[in-house]
C-alpha cells in the first residue's frame, strides 16, 4: 500500500481559492467548506490582514460585475425573443438581488492611496463603483 502525502496548502493559497469561488457565485460557507477551511477562521483571516480584507470585497464585487453580464443577456434574449416580458422580468430581479447581496456598496473607499501622508482621502489610485 502506498502513502499518500498530505498536501499542505498555506492560508494564502486557501483564500485565493475562496475568493476564486467566490467571484464563481458560491456562498461563502460553500467556498470555505471546499477549500478545506472554517468561515470562522476565513474571518479571522481577513481581519488580521487588510489585503486579504480587500480581496475578500474586490472578489464579491467581481461576482457582482458577472450578473451584470447575466443581466445583459437576458435583455439580448428578451430582444431576439428568446424569452417573454416576465421570465425576463424576474431573472432580472433575481440578478440584481444576488449583485445587491453580494456587493451592497461601493467597494472604492477600500482602494484610497494611502501612501501620502498628506493625502485627505480624496486621491484614489482607482475608482471601483459598482451599479446595480
Amino acid at each position: 500500500m502506498v502513502a499518500r502525502k498530505k498536501v499542505v496548502k498555506n492560508d494564502e493559497e486557501i483564500l485565493m481559492a475562496v475568493f476564486d469561488a467566490l467571484r464563481k457565485g458560491a456562498s461563502l460557507f460553500a467556498a470555505c467548506q471546499k477549500n478545506g477551511i472554517g468561515t470562522k477562521r476565513f474571518y479571522e483571516l481577513t481581519a488580521a490582514n487588510p489585503s486579504f480584507s480587500q480581496g475578500y470585497k474586490l472578489a464579491l464585487a467581481d461576482y457582482a460585475d458577472s450578473c451584470t453580464d447575466d443581466i445583459r443577456k437576458i435583455v439580448a434574449e428578451l430582444k431576439g425573443g428568446e424569452i417573454d416580458n416576465s421570465t425576463a422580468k424576474l431573472l432580472i430581479e433575481t440578478e440584481k438581488w444576488l449583485a445587491q447581496k453580494a456587493c451592497p456598496e461601493p467597494i472604492w473607499a477600500t482602494l484610497q492611496n494611502t501612501d501620502d501622508e498628506n493625502d485627505d482621502g480624496r486621491n484614489l489610485k482607482e475608482i471601483v463603483v459598482k451599479f446595480v
